[in-house]
């Protein structure tokens, strides 16, 4: 029996899946076999099961992928959101080689790809999800200024400082009055 597979926008975590696989339930979808980024069926639903399918994925904020083009940018997203958290100290490890062997393409086509698609390029999304986990561990409140620039990857709290206040507009104390972050699908 073929496996259909859909792809997920948004799903990020573990109760993700878990609300994903909620929906299934709701609807009847037995045979679902959902996993961070997609639902793999064993039966394709009806028409107006899927239909409905949809508007409840919708309405608690995924978006159902219908493009290799839109799923190879979720794939490239993921591995830049991974890179950003755990290979900011690993500088041997460039970016673009980094994405290239995660996608299995060539870095200048994805990045192409990415930009016509995003409307900004692969390094701008990489800044913000930098500055995201900047915002994470200052709410924290666990490490120094400069041992988070050196653990997101900044070369000083001065270049993480510019960084934080050219993209958000407030500065880092600023910001640790106010403590406002944004969810990984707005960034």
């Amino acid at each position: 029996m073929p496996v259909e597979k859909l792809h997920i926008k948004n799903m990020v975590c573990r109760r993700c899946v878990m609300a994903v696989e909620d929906i299934c339930l709701s609807l009847g979808i037995k045979d679902a076999v959902v996993s961070l980024g997609s639902v793999d069926f064993g039966t394709m639903p009806d028409a107006d099961t899927l239909d409905a399918f949809f508007d409840r994925l919708r309405a608690v904020g995924f978006e159902p992928l219908e493009s290799h083009e839109h799923v190879l940018l979720e794939k490239i997203k993921a591995a830049v959101r991974f890179y950003a958290r755990q290979n900011a100290d690993n500088e041997r490890n460039r970016l673009s080689d980094y994405i290239s062997e995660a996608v299995n393409l060539d870095f200048r086509y994805v990045s192409r790809m990415f930009s016509s698609l995003e409307g900004r390029t692969i390094q701008s999304y990489l800044m913000a999800q930098r500055i995201e986990y900047v915002k994470e561990l200052l709410l924290d409140n666990e490490l120094t200024l400069a041992e988070i620039a050196d653990k997101v990857g900044f070369s000083s709290v001065a270049h993480m400082s510019r960084a934080f206040k050219k993209s958000q507009s407030i500065t880092i104390s600023g910001f640790r009055n106010t403590g406002m972050r944004h969810g990984i699908d707005e960034l």
